[in-house]
């Protein structure tokens, strides 16, 4: 009978998935330099993980699950700290370059991009929403945002410097990005 691999082997493939596919891209990355990279063999990767695809989202997924959560019941302290929080990610939680690579294969392969989507944007979505209901119900914004242009709103500006900046985000940026974020929703006062 086979042994399954241990808690450190499983973490060191997960590693080693992300740090590939961060310097090679997607395409660029097999499972034997995966296997060879974690140092274990092919083998134990396929008793685990059926195909890359599915060894990448599961690597993604231990990602997310690490997220910290929001609710301190101050709206727009936890919409600052969140956006702090993805714009500060550190290379050790992300590898450097790994997500414009997810993106454009994500993109090319729509499994891979439904799944992305559930694992990685379905979360953020509904951590968000549970922020913006806090803060409708507490009087601090409007009632019955668009989630998902709340949420463009709010992570765009950050991702984008993500992005174009080598993962280099201006310290001040997710304050200004919240506090236009209440000025444009923020209830009106009648006068």
């Amino acid at each position: 009978m086979a042994r399954t691999p241990s808690k450190e082997a499983h973490a060191k493939v997960l590693k080693a998935v992300l740090e590939l596919v961060g310097e090679r891209g997607v395409e660029g990355t097999s499972m034997d330099a995966i296997a060879a990279a974690a140092g274990v063999s092919k083998a134990t990767v396929y008793k685990h993980w059926e195909n890359k695809k599915a060894l990448l989202v599961d690597a993604i997924r231990v990602q997310v699950e690490k997220s910290p959560t929001f609710g301190s019941g101050n709206v727009r302290k936890d919409l600052t700290d969140f956006l702090t929080y993805l714009a500060q990610k550190t290379k050790s939680q992300e590898p450097a370059g790994i997500w414009p690579k997810i993106i454009s294969y994500a993109a090319s392969n729509s499994d891979f991009g439904k799944a992305l989507q559930e694992i990685l944007f379905a979360p953020r979505r509904e951590r968000l929403m549970e922020m913006l209901t806090v803060g409708a119900a507490a009087g601090e914004l409007v009632p019955n945002i668009d989630p998902d242009l709340a949420l463009d709103l709010l992570v765009g500006p950050v991702m984008h410097h993500r992005f174009v900046n080598n993962n280099k985000v201006p310290p001040e940026l997710p304050e200004q990005v919240v506090a236009a974020f209440f000025r444009a929703f923020a209830p009106t006062i009648p006068e």
